[in-house]
């Protein structure tokens, strides 16, 4: 996955950059910006890649472990045989409880969790701005291609065959993620802003503002919100999580605890533990 990664932005960097005529400051300052957002994507999908998203911790599994009361109150995974904290799920592909899982990502190699989900995001976002960046940036001229046959082959026999063919191949590639990633990338944010989970799907308990709701996946300082750094990470701990009234017979939760109808409790917020 790392040799697609960068091999993608390969495939962008050497038409946009390398071959592409880029005269006067704006030619430069598109080359510039082009950088930029590739660095950010980089750096995010690094981070996204090596920080681990968050597992239980061992002091606080033998703490319920030894407690009759706190034992009762939370779900025991049986593959780990490992108290599941509130909102975290099994992943089968790490084998571990992930804290606040979102999904297992093969493109990042890694489960997507409480710890790493800023990243994720961001990884998504810089990648839809780099890919439509060179759209944008290249409309014009992908344009002009497509209607002006003598051009083409001009420029065919300027670039030679084989870089012709890896240039358009570029911007195909660039379209589709384009158009992928214009759905996923939003899909991701709102979930964020609304404090849901791909696994859990709507969790109007836990949204508590679409600012402390940002918070918990982006952390308290709006000035690192957007740089692909660790900073003091997501606010809380992927265990304990604030939370709002409810209407209805649905449950209140309080202080660490889901709640239901007729003092039962749950850590459950899925029915299924394994993602």
């Amino acid at each position: 996955m790392f040799v697609l990664v960068f091999g993608i932005v390969a495939v962008n960097y050497a038409p946009y950059v390398l071959w592409l005529p880029h005269e006067g400051v704006l030619g430069m300052a598109c080359v510039v910006v082009f950088h930029v957002l590739v660095a950010l994507l980089l750096c995010s999908y690094v981070m996204c890649v090596f920080t681990d998203p968050g597992t239980t911790p061992l002091e606080w599994h033998q703490r319920v472990a030894s407690d009759e009361r706190l034992a009762s109150e939370f779900a025991l995974c049986r593959r780990s045989n490992m108290y599941r904290p509130l909102r975290s799920h099994f992943c089968s592909v790490t084998r571990r409880v992930v804290l606040n899982m979102d999904h297992f990502c093969p493109w990042v190699v890694n489960t997507v969790g409480f710890y790493n989900r800023k990243f994720f995001i961001l990884f998504l976002i810089y990648t839809l701005s780099a890919t439509l960046w060179v759209l944008i940036t290249n409309g014009p001229l992908l344009l002009r291609i497509y209607q002006d046959r003598a051009f083409a082959r001009s420029l065919e026999r300027q670039w030679g065959t084989q870089r012709y063919m890896f240039g358009t191949m570029a911007a195909f590639v660039d379209l589709a993620l384009a158009l992928m990633l214009s759905c996923f990338a939003p899909f991701h944010i709102r979930m964020a802003m609304l404090n849901e989970t791909t696994i859990e799907g709507p969790s109007p308990m836990f949204d508590v503002g679409e600012r402390r709701n940002w918070q918990q996946v982006f952390g308290t300082d709006s000035r690192l919100w957007f740089l692909p750094v660790y900073g003091g990470g997501p606010d809380g701990d992927g265990i304990h999580w604030p939370s709002r009234q409810v209407q209805g017979p649905e449950a209140r939760y309080e202080e660490g605890r889901l709640l239901g109808r007729g003092g039962m409790v749950s850590s459950d917020s899925s029915a299924d533990e394994e993602e």
